[in-house]
């Protein structure tokens, strides 16, 4: 497509009035809280059903809450680009590989203890990152 004199004005305008080449002409379809509250609650979801005894499958729900709210969080305007990745890292990926590395390396019945300490590392990896994104958001 072929850009016009129109369209070079418009987009002069918007970098003369402050919006980045990013947000111009884009509005925010989502709140900020609803990718930091999926984040969060996801885990606390997860813990709760996982305490009450619930079969593996419905804590599949609680994952499909936090990868709902990364991909908001990814095409959310509110965060730069450096924080959408950190967030991602953060409240998904860490998670993910901690748990995997229990699974496999670190289960065991002595080993209670550090299960426990696993899953309160995870708790302020998955909370904690929603509540820095939350803090770090645009508030323009």
């Amino acid at each position: 497509m072929k850009s016009t004199s129109t369209d070079t004005a418009y987009q002069e305008r918007d970098v003369q009035a402050g919006v980045g080449a990013e947000a111009a002409g884009r509005k925010a379809r989502v709140h900020p809280a609803v990718p930091a509250g999926l984040i969060a609650g996801s885990y606390v979801l997860a813990l709760l059903l996982q305490l009450a005894g619930a079969p593996t499958a419905v804590l599949s729900v609680a994952l499909l809450m936090r990868i709902v709210g990364c991909v908001l969080l990814c095409t959310s305007l509110f965060w730069r680009p450096w924080q959408k990745v950190t967030g991602v890292l953060v409240t998904l990926v860490v998670p993910a590989l901690a748990n995997i590395l229990w699974n496999r390396e670190l289960s065991g019945e002595d080993t209670m203890a550090l299960r426990v300490l696993a899953d309160v590392l995870q708790l302020v990896c998955v909370v904690g990152g929603a509540a820095w994104l939350w803090w770090t958001r645009r508030k323009d």
